[in-house]
């Protein structure tokens, strides 16, 4: 399928999604919204797709919303109802599509990301950014709140206190400042960026797509829930794992001393 605003290809079980506004430094248009959903609901039936790659094309990663689609909406005469809905429909059901996504979703940060640039990769499972990265949570300047998602996710991962500096001040950080603040996983050198990250996704791609599935399943209910809640959890989806024709092949594997072939 031929894109406008984004470019999708699939290299050994690897998806690499790529936003391709490079003059505009990927900035969310309409048209690559509508081609995201599309991208979205074919990686979700794509049983080939082990993990899926979210970049940008050019200088930067995503520089957030249009600001020509802002002045639109602001001439639009839309009440707050309209409005409302239209947020639900659009950002809101966009945010629970790309997280509902069973497999890990890996960030590469290749250059700014800023407003709901910085959210879209936050919704991702991990992120590495290029040395030259910048951080810009700038919402407040424009007389809005962060959204697609970051007021669930920013504080979740880095702490409140830190989430509320950010936004309050929004401040610019480095890439080396947002790994010391757990805003990344890793830094690596621009040139560097999509090798490293194509080398995490393909050690994830070589283990059991079913207990990485799981995993991440897991991981995510642990963070919400009661300790009990999350043993019951986690006895009920090990004993389904410990079912599976993965765990048998994981098993023989080890024994055989051979690679696992899932």
């Amino acid at each position: 399928m031929i894109f406008e605003h984004i470019k999708y290809e699939v290299k050994r079980h690897i998806g690499i999604l790529t936003l391709n506004r490079p003059e505009a430094y990927n900035a969310l248009s309409n048209v690559m919204r509508d081609e995201l959903r599309t991208v979205l609901i074919q990686i979700e039936q794509d049983p080939d797709i082990r993990v899926l790659i979210i970049t940008g094309q050019g200088k930067a990663f995503c520089a957030g919303g249009d600001v020509k689609l802002m002045v639109s909406r602001m001439e639009s005469g839309l009440d707050f109802k309209e409005r409302r809905e239209i947020f639900r429909n659009d950002v809101a059901a966009m945010v629970k599509r790309l997280y509902a996504i069973k497999i890990p979703v890996i960030a590469a940060i290749n250059g700014g990301a800023y407003g709901a640039g910085v959210s879209i990769s936050l919704l991702c499972d991990m992120r590495v950014a290029a040395d030259n990265a910048k951080f810009g949570f700038s919402f407040a300047k424009r007389g809005l709140i962060p959204d697609w998602g970051a007021n669930y996710f920013l504080p979740r991962l880095i702490g409140y206190a830190k989430a509320m500096e950010l936004v309050a001040c929004g401040k610019v950080i480095d890439s080396q400042e947002a790994l010391a603040c757990g805003l990344v996983n890793q830094v690596t050198s621009e040139s560097e960026l999509m090798d490293t990250v194509l080398k995490i996704a393909e050690g994830i791609a070589l283990a059991s797509p079913n207990a990485i599935a799981e995993s991440k399943n897991a991981l995510r209910f642990g963070l919400m829930q009661s300790m009990d809640e999350a043993l019951e959890y986690e006895a009920t989806t090990q004993s389904l794992c410990q079912l599976s024709s993965d765990h048998k092949e994981g098993v023989l594997s080890f024994v055989e001393k051979r690679e696992p072939t899932f």
